[in-house]
C-alpha cells in the first residue's frame, strides 16, 4: 500500500514538470487591440492586397470617456496602420514589426472588404479563411462590403464615438430603425452560406460627406463565392420582407400626392410552392406587417375606417413594389437566389429539391424560370397620439 502511494506521488511530480503553464502569455499592455480591418487591392502593386488595421490607443479611450477627445484631439483613441502584401498572414506579420504592440484580434469588431476585391472569383472566401482559422477570432465579427475603397471608411470622423469602428458598429445596429439596410452580417453566418453554396446578401457601407451610409446590400454567388452586384435601399427593403429581417423602420405611402409614414412593428413572411413540372415552380409569398401611423395627412381623418383602408392599401402597394423590384433584379440581372427559396425547398420539399439542387441558381438556373407571386397585407393597429394636426 505504501509503495502504491509513493508511486502515485512520483507520477504527480513528473506530470508537474510536463505542464508548461501559460507558455504563450503576452501581457495586456503589450497587445495591440485591432478593432477594425479594411482590405483593398494595392494601388501600385498588381495582385497584392492592402491591409489597414485600426488599433485602439488605451490612453485615448480614457480621455474619450472623460469627454476630452474627438476627431480633432491630439491624443486620439485609435490609429490606422497599413501595408501591402500577397496574403493576410503576410500583412499581419509585416505590421507586427511596425508597431510596439503585436496585433491582437480578440476584440476585432468589423472586417471591411472593397467591392472591387469582392468581385474577384474566390478571393473573398480566401480572405475570410484567414480570419476563420485564427484562434483569436470570434465568429460574431461583422463583415461589410465597401462601395469604394475600404480603407477610406476607417478615416471617417468619429463624432460622438471614440473610434470610426465604434461609429460604424452603432449605425449597423440601427436596422430596427431602418428597413432599407440588412441586419448585421456576421462572419460565422457568411461561412455557413459559403459551405452550403447558397447565394446570400451582405451589409454594405458607402463613404458620404461627413460620414457613411449603410443602406442597400451586396449580393454574392454561393458557388463562385464572388460578389455579383448591389441592391438599392428600396430593393433591400423588399428582400428584408421576404427573408423576415424587418425589425422595424418606416414605410412610406402616398395618397393623391400626399406622403404619409407607417412604422412597422411586426412582420411575417409565408412561402408556399407549387411544382408545375420537374423544372418549373410557382412560389406564392405572403407578406404581412402591423404597425402604427407615424406621420399622417392633415386632409384625411384617420379615425374613419374608410381612410384607414385607403392608407393600408397604399402601404401594401409600396411594399409589393419594392419586393418585386428585388425579385426582378435577383432573377433577371444577377440570377442568384438571395431570397432563400432554395433553402425553403431544401427544408420543406427535400425530395423535389435533391434532383434540381445543382441547377437551382447555376447550370439550368431553375430559379430564374420560377414564377414568384407576392401578396401583401398591412394592418394599421394605431394612429398615433393625436387625430388631427390642424384646428377644428
Amino acid at each position: 500500500m505504501l509503495l502504491k502511494k509513493r508511486s502515485c506521488w512520483a507520477s504527480l511530480i513528473c506530470i508537474l514538470f510536463l505542464l508548461t503553464g501559460c507558455w504563450d502569455r503576452i501581457e495586456i499592455d503589450q497587445r495591440g487591440f485591432v478593432v477594425g480591418v479594411a482590405i483593398d487591392y494595392s494601388n501600385t502593386q498588381k495582385h497584392k492586397f492592402k491591409g489597414t488595421y485600426q488599433i485602439v490607443v488605451p490612453s485615448g479611450l480614457k480621455q474619450s470617456s472623460q469627454g476630452k477627445s474627438g476627431s480633432g484631439s491630439s491624443n486620439k483613441a485609435y490609429f490606422n496602420l497599413s501595408t501591402t502584401e500577397n496574403s493576410m498572414p503576410a500583412i499581419s506579420s509585416k505590421l507586427a514589426v511596425r508597431t510596439s504592440r503585436s496585433p491582437y484580434f480578440e476584440h476585432l469588431k468589423i472586417i471591411i472588404i472593397s467591392s472591387e476585391l469582392a468581385k474577384d472569383d474566390k478571393i473573398f472566401a480566401d480572405l475570410l479563411d484567414f480570419f476563420l482559422r485564427n484562434s483569436e477570432m470570434r465568429r460574431g465579427v461583422q463583415i461589410l462590403i465597401a462601395n469604394g475603397k475600404a480603407s477610406d471608411i476607417l478615416d471617417i470622423p468619429t463624432f460622438n464615438e471614440p473610434t470610426p469602428i465604434d461609429y460604424i458598429t452603432s449605425i449597423a445596429r440601427n436596422d430596427r430603425k431602418s428597413n432599407y439596410m440588412l441586419p448585421e452580417s456576421r462572419i460565422g453566418d457568411v461561412h455557413e452560406y459559403l459551405v452550403k453554396h447558397e447565394s446570400f446578401a451582405i451589409q454594405t457601407v458607402k463613404l458620404e460627406e461627413k460620414g457613411v451610409a449603410m443602406t442597400g446590400s451586396a449580393i454574392f454567388d454561393g458557388h463562385t463565392k464572388e460578389m455579383v452586384g448591389f441592391l438599392t435601399g428600396d430593393e433591400t427593403q423588399g428582400l428584408n420582407f421576404v427573408t423576415e429581417h424587418v425589425k422595424g423602420g418606416i414605410i412610406e405611402g402616398k395618397i393623391k400626392d400626399h406622403t404619409f409614414a407607417f412604422r412597422a412593428e411586426r412582420t411575417k413572411s409565408k412561402i408556399t410552392m407549387q411544382q408545375l413540372n420537374p423544372t418549373k415552380f410557382r412560389f406564392n409569398i405572403k407578406l404581412a406587417t402591423e404597425g402604427v401611423i407615424d406621420k399622417s395627412i392633415s386632409d384625411y381623418d384617420t379615425s374613419k375606417s374608410e381612410t384607414i383602408k385607403n392608407l393600408e392599401k397604399s402601404l401594401e402597394d409600396a411594399v409589393q413594389i419594392n419586393t418585386l423590384k428585388a425579385i426582378k433584379k435577383l432573377q433577371q440581372t444577377y440570377k442568384k437566389d438571395a431570397l432563400g427559396l432554395g433553402a425553403y425547398l431544401f427544408q420543406n420539399h427535400y425530395k423535389l429539391w435533391k434532383p434540381i439542387a445543382n441547377d437551382w441558381d447555376q447550370g439550368l438556373n431553375i430559379f430564374t424560370q420560377s414564377e414568384i407571386n407576392v401578396q401583401t397585407e398591412v394592418i394599421i393597429r394605431r394612429i398615433g397620439n393625436i387625430i388631427k394636426t390642424t384646428k377644428e
